[in-house]
């Protein structure tokens, strides 16, 4: 496995250049502003990210160009029904069909979680052919199919019960119990399956990354 810091820092990156960037810029610049302009601002923050990746001549990660283009339909969504209710009404329904999208690609040579997962930490080629490993991501596919329907419903919930000020926070904090759970299953999951498998686990150094 790469170097684990180095590891930590690429997925913190990510997840921050994806979701937690334009997420606050969009709070923010409602604040300050308006709806629309917290709209457009967040947008055009998704399509700087990946002209950047784009002109460095790197590939974007798959989470950026998803969560661009589900950005993309939310803005032209929330501003045709010019409300924030909507705009935070709609990633709730992409979280079920994203539930639903991983759960539908179980069966196949390559679920989409393992594409996803190839963004973060990209598994050699013999432990990922692996019977052993195929069925983890199989097993994987199953359990955050799981909490992705799970958050999506409690959030519903919240949204349609509470204030969009207090129901977007709340729904925040009390859905990262069903994250923790699902990531600490997950890793102990995978590291049942390299030990049928007969891998053995090492994480690399700064100085000698794995090939």
């Amino acid at each position: 496995m790469p170097h684990l810091p180095s590891m930590a820092r690429r997925i913190a990156f990510q997840v921050g250049e994806a979701v937690v960037i334009p997420l606050g810029l969009f709070y923010l610049v409602m604040m300050m502003a308006s709806l629309h302009w917290a709209l457009i601002v967040a947008l055009a923050w998704a399509y700087f990210a990946i002209g950047v990746r784009i002109v460095r001549g790197g590939r974007p990660p798959m989470m950026l160009v998803v969560a661009t283009a589900l950005a993309t339909l939310r803005v032209g969504i929330t501003a045709a029904a010019d409300s924030a209710v909507t705009y935070f009404l709609q990633p709730t329904i992409t979280t079920y069909l994203t539930g639903l999208a991983i759960l539908a690609t179980v069966a196949f040579k390559r679920p989409l979680l393992q594409r996803l997962a190839d963004d973060f930490c990209p598994l050699p080629v013999d432990v990922v052919s692996s019977p052993h490993i195929r069925r983890l991501f199989q097993r994987l596919s199953l359990l955050w199919a799981g909490v992705l329907v799970a958050n999506a419903s409690m959030t519903l919930g919240m949204l349609l019960t509470m204030p969009t000020s207090l129901s977007v926070p709340i729904a925040g904090v009390g859905s990262a119990p069903l994250f923790i759970i699902g990531l600490f299953a997950s890793w102990r999951w995978f590291q049942k399956s390299l030990h049928a498998g007969g891998f053995i686990l090492k994480w690399g150094s700064p100085a000698h990354q794995p090939a």
